[in-house]
């Protein structure tokens, strides 16, 4: 296929299926928003996607970092064979974040409108609610990703989720019952409790091996050890995906924030093909990299950003194009946010040159290197945040989300270079001796 080695197929075979499975649920989780930002109007929609983005941005910290280390220690004991060490290591990932995602939930009614302004508790309350499953479905989902079941992996939460919530919806509205911003956060929350335990009954079937073998707990302290800066990474990471609707919440109004939600979304079409590919070639990263393959590994992630961009151009072009009439979908006022769907394209064109310079570091053991980027990214993106949003808007939120993106992934680009000897660009230089 296409002349490419074992390795080339691998990868290019699962991203196409990952990438018909991102494509669907993007398709479906766009409708899903189209439909609650018509049945919400813009005012209660802008106030939807306020309170949903805290809850996303708590769901984070819920996974402690395991969702992160699962790619490097499930994706080893699995190869090698230690099965043991494989259900110690899933049984402490599921009881830990359950208890964190719980704990987070309750401390977000506690603090109430204190942090989503004009919503009371009949808003915060299924907000909350919505943490745990979302935290279940990242973590368990990484662990069937890394024994190869790239479709069972992403379909619960990408298709089965948003399908559910638009039944939930589509059901209500058919009674003829009012749509409400607390009853839109209740049925995104009962899509998610019934994605996980979909999920969970797959996940129990595709395991049964290993519920025969005794768990093996004895490398806690590295799992530990390894989660927490991964868990900063990834707080870091979700505070720059959520922090423009934020604090357009806080500085502006709900009308900023719900137009920058529908051209981030619109917007996040770009990259989603490199995202679908890296699905694919995380685990084989950290496989590689175990091997101390850097030949391979060098293949494996120059190929990656290669097929990222050329998606990524074409998305790009099709949406500049085409964006208005798309925005417009959500409903006419939404139009308006064209110039900032313009803006989070540059970003996006950014970041699948790259390629997965993230993977690169957090699974060569360079977490903390990697969060100190990603530090320094959050925080060029909070000044320049808080610089522009009161005198541009929702468009001074586009240019800062797109200078953040841009700054972290050329400065990972440089360092994976200078330590790895590897270039994870498109453009993919042959490796050479690292520092």
């Amino acid at each position: 296929m296409l002349g490419l080695d074992a390795v080339g197929r691998d990868l290019v075979g699962g991203a196409l299926i990952s990438s018909i499975v991102r494509v669907a649920g993007v398709a479906l989780g766009y409708l899903a928003h189209v439909l609650l930002a018509r049945l919400l109007g813009l005012h209660a929609y802008g106030l939807y996607v306020v309170a949903l983005s805290w809850a996303l941005v708590l769901t984070i910290p819920s996974r402690l970092g395991f969702d992160q280390s699962a790619l490097r220690y499930a994706t080893v004991y699995l190869e090698s064979g230690e099965l043991g060490r494989f259900r110690g290591f899933v049984r402490v990932a599921i009881i830990s974040v359950s208890l964190a995602a719980a704990g987070l939930g309750c401390l977000m009614v506690l603090a109430g409108s204190r942090i989503t302004a004009g919503a009371g508790t009949a808003v915060i309350i299924p907000a909350a609610l919505i943490i745990l499953p979302l935290a279940l479905l990242g973590v368990v989902s990484v662990v069937m990703r890394t024994s190869g079941q790239i479709f069972a992996s992403q379909f619960y939460d990408q298709l089965f989720r948003p399908a559910l919530l638009i039944a939930i919806l589509g059901g209500v509205a058919l009674a003829g019952m009012p749509t409400t911003v607390s009853s839109a956060l209740i049925a995104t929350a009962l899509s998610a409790f019934g994605a996980l335990a979909a999920l969970g009954i797959h996940f129990w079937r595709q395991f049964h091996p290993a519920r025969s073998v005794r768990a093996n707990y004895d490398a806690w302290k590295p799992w530990i050890a390894v989660s927490l800066p991964l868990l900063a990474i990834t707080i870091a990471q979700e505070l720059m995906n959520q922090l423009e609707v934020i604090l357009l919440g806080y500085f502006a109004d709900a009308r900023q924030a719900g137009l920058f939600a529908a051209a981030w979304r619109l917007a996040s079409l770009t990259p989603f093909a490199l995202v679908a590919i890296a699905t694919v070639s995380g685990p084989m990263v950290a496989s590689t990299y175990h091997r101390r393959d850097f030949e391979g590994l060098n293949r494996i992630v120059g190929l990656t950003a290669r097929l990222g961009l050329a998606f990524s151009v074409c998305a790009s072009i099709l949406l500049a194009v085409a964006g208005k009439s798309l925005l417009g979908i959500f409903g006419a006022e939404f139009k308006a946010a064209y110039p900032a769907l313009l803006i989070l394209l540059v970003g996006g064109l950014v970041n699948a040159a790259t390629g997965v310079v993230a993977y690169l570091l957090t699974l060569t053991g360079r977490e903390r290197q990697a969060l100190w980027i990603f530090l320094g990214s959050l925080g060029l993106s909070l000044g320049l945040n808080v610089l522009l949003i009161p005198r541009l808007g929702f468009v001074g939120a586009a240019i800062a989300s797109s200078s953040a993106l841009a700054f972290w992934n050329l400065a990972m680009l440089a360092y994976v270079r200078r330590v790895l000897g590897i270039d994870a660009s498109a453009i993919n230089l042959r490796p050479v001796t690292p520092r």
